[in-house]
């Protein structure tokens, strides 16, 4: 596993709600992350799609962790605002979100994470993210 992978990795542990939801880093390079998110009983509304608050955290988390890509070791991220746009349901049984770096700053790092049914290239949901890095 590549160093960046396992950084991600053990990030995400120290989460307990990504472990509540099931994230898997699927892929982390500096300055990008993409992470999965099953589609489970207990994660749809009352409709039967994925609900988009899962979509909204796992779009927010995956950015996160894009986000502590570019950071120095031992740094971690905080939401201090995100925007999201809900575009199509989630029906497959994953959930795929891809987030990338727009603008790493000393205070704030700006991440745009978009959101996709598993085998499917139509954008589901996109997210602008900012966080505040911090030590620890």
């Amino acid at each position: 596993m590549d160093e960046m992978k396992r950084r991600v990795e053990e990030g995400m542990k120290k989460q307990s709600f990504a472990g509540l939801l099931g994230l898997q880093v699927e892929e982390a390079e500096e300055g990008r992350v993409v992470v999965s998110c099953a589609r489970r009983p207990d994660l749809l509304q009352q409709t039967g799609l994925l609900h988009g608050g899962v979509i909204t955290a796992t779009c927010e988390s995956t950015a996160a962790y894009a986000a502590l890509t570019v950071l120095p070791q031992g740094h971690s991220v905080i939401g201090v605002e995100s925007k999201i746009n809900l575009l199509r349901p989630v029906t497959a049984d994953k959930l795929i979100v891809e987030a990338k770096v727009l603008k790493r700053g000393r205070q704030l790092v700006v991440v745009e994470a978009e959101a996709y049914n598993a085998g499917s290239d139509k954008l589901a949901a996109k997210m602008t993210f900012t966080g505040m890095p911090i030590e620890g």
